[in-house]
This record gives structure tokens, sequence and C-alpha cells, in this order.
């Protein structure tokens, strides 16, 4: 599974980097065929990925041995519907299989929360991944759940 943590590069990704996020987010989909998500469609994928350089942060890691990007982060700062005080919230969290481990993702954390500046974190997971151990582990309080109606 995960690899040592000193072979990887975190940083902010921008419009150079988009055929490896491009390339990173379909092997998300390949993965996850089960949940019955609609197909990429390339042009609106490329529009959001665009969207969030422009309103938020698209986090990278790179694995530097490998010189290959093995996961990302989509996070942007918004404010609760209800008042203007604001949270960080975290749209999607993406390893590639062979390297994820609980290291990377404690490293992957700790970025957040410094993206975060002390402002609340939220976090969905809507691919059936039982993750409660983990995200109790990282300091997250369960909030409610995703549902869906087909």
């Amino acid at each position: 599974m995960g690899e040592n943590m000193s072979s990887y590069h975190f940083y902010e990704g921008k419009k150079k980097d988009m055929n490896e996020i491009v390339d990173i987010l379909y092997e998300f989909e390949k993965e996850i065929p089960e949940l019955g998500y609609p197909s990429v469609d390339l042009d609106k994928l490329k529009t959001r990925i665009f969207y969030f350089m422009e309103h938020g942060k698209i986090l990278l890691a790179k694995n530097l041995d490998k010189n290959k990007l093995i996961g990302l982060v989509v996070l942007h700062q918004t404010e609760y519907l209800w008042s203007k005080e604001e949270l960080l919230n975290v749209q999607t969290m993406y390893v590639l299989k062979d390297h994820r481990s609980f290291e990377l993702f404690n490293q992957m954390m700790k970025i957040i929360k410094n993206q975060a500046k002390e402002k609340p974190i939220h976090m969905s997971i809507s691919t059936k991944l039982i993750a409660e151990p983990l995200m109790k582990r990282a300091g997250f309080e369960q909030m409610g759940a995703i549902w869906r109606m087909k």
C-alpha cells in the first residue's frame, strides 16, 4: 500500500497541471462504476477544475520517485447557508488505490487544516466508503449522511 512520505511533494494545482488532474479523476471514475454515477463529460470536468482553481484550490500530491500525480484534494471557502460565518468545504479527496495510507491521509489533512485557517472543515463522502473510523481518528464529527433517490 502506501509508500515513504519523504518521496511525496504537495503543491497547488495550476492550469499547466490540467492533463494530470483530468487523468487522475478518470481513474476515480473507473474505480467506482457500481455507484451508477454519470460518465465524465470532459468539457464539464475541465470547466469545474478551472472554477476551483479560480475560486478555491486544487491541492496535488506527487510521488517524486515515480514522478507521478497520485492524489488530489479539491476545496473551497464558503459560507453556511444561514450565516456569514465561513467554512472550508472539501469537494473531493482522492488518492490512487496503490498509494493509499493513513500517513498520506494525515499529511493531506494537515494541509487541509492549514488551508482552513481555524475555520470548520466539512467533507462529504459519496462513494459508499465506510470511513467512520478514519474520519473520527482525524478529528471529524459525523454530522449526517448523503442520501440519493434514483
